[in-house]
């Protein structure tokens, strides 16, 4: 009795009962959360609704079970060290959180509506593994479309200055498809206030028509239309990654926001921030022109979540619960 007594004494528990022993269980845990007892040597097996032995076991959340096609879900799985999440055969990262690991799962324009399995892997600090199947059903999006006539080249216009510019698009899904530490931090916000003189003039999906030609293919993000010189602001913290001038884009500048989130602001007509730069979440980054393949003065604002393009604008209004 008196060796079961010191024992208790030096784990800052006494043999007055159940109370006592679960009231000394913060005191009586290792860096892992697990009980530390030898067999036998307490009167009361220790218990805590939730808690195995060692320790909380990982709990998924997922912000909205019916996302559209272009639109993109929160997941976080709370007491895990890391995990990842694979619908349709893609794998998007999760990274670090406040309660476990966190993320977001992008759907992209060609997925096809309908009952899907949204799969995860999680592991946790002692090293145990998991898999969860969450079901989910993918809503069809009902796509805009736009007709959009373009003037023929200027006759007169001198050459231009060097060599031709390569299309930007492979660089793009190269930088699309990286994944960094993360950066972010919720909400996102949008790069241009819309009111007054500043309106969506083209939205994330639609179908075009290039001077009279069929209906086609789907916007990779949403047009901003404002009066040139308008400030534009990335829509959160990250780094610089691509601040140049590209064929199809004009000026444009990519943020990288971390765990495989990335934002692109396309036909500047001035950029304000170089590559390796950090920048704050409203900061501004550029100006509202009208380069490259344009019609009018508006920013191109595009948003990819581990490679998948999806629409920015459904990540300002609370509608996929975030």
């Amino acid at each position: 009795m008196a060796t079961r007594r010191r024992f208790l004494a030096a784990l800052g528990l006494s043999m007055a009962g159940p109370g006592a022993i679960l009231g000394g269980l913060a005191r009586a845990a290792d860096g892992r959360g697990r009980a530390i007892a030898s067999q036998g040597a307490l009167p009361h097996r220790l218990a805590v609704p939730g808690v195995g032995t060692d320790g909380p076991r990982p709990v998924i959340r997922v912000s909205f079970r019916t996302p559209f096609q272009g639109g993109a879900v929160y997941l976080a799985v709370d007491h895990a060290t890391a995990a990842t999440a694979r619908v349709f055969g893609r794998v998007s990262p999760l990274s670090p959180g406040p309660r476990g690991v966190e993320g977001f799962v992008g759907f992209g324009v060609a997925d096809p509506p309908g009952p899907a399995v949204l799969e995860v892997a999680a592991s946790d600090a002692v090293g145990g593994t998991f898999r969860f199947a969450e079901p989910i059903t993918v809503r069809e999006t009902p796509w805009t479309w736009d007709d959009i006539w373009l003037p023929p080249p200027d006759p007169d216009a001198p050459p231009p200055e060097g060599p031709p510019l390569e299309p930007e698009q492979p660089r793009l899904d190269a930088l699309y498809a990286r994944v960094t530490p993360r950066q972010w931090e919720l909400p996102f916000v949008i790069p241009v206030e819309l009111g007054g003189d500043a309106w969506v003039s083209g939205y994330f999906g639609e179908q075009r028509s290039f001077n009279g030609g069929p209906r086609t293919g789907h916007h990779g993000g949403t047009d901003i239309a404002a009066p040139p010189g308008t400030p534009v602001r990335t829509t959160n913290h990250g780094t610089v990654v691509m601040s140049e001038l590209t064929l199809v884009r004009g000026n444009l500048v990519v943020v990288d926001h971390g765990g495989g989130v990335l934002s692109c602001y396309g036909h500047l007509s001035e950029r304000s921030v170089e590559v390796g730069r950090s920048v704050r979440r409203g900061e501004v980054i550029g100006r509202v022109g009208s380069t490259g393949l344009s019609s009018g003065p508006h920013v191109h604002w595009e948003l990819a979540v581990a490679g998948v393009l999806v629409d920015g604008l459904r990540w300002l209004d609370g509608t996929q619960g975030f």
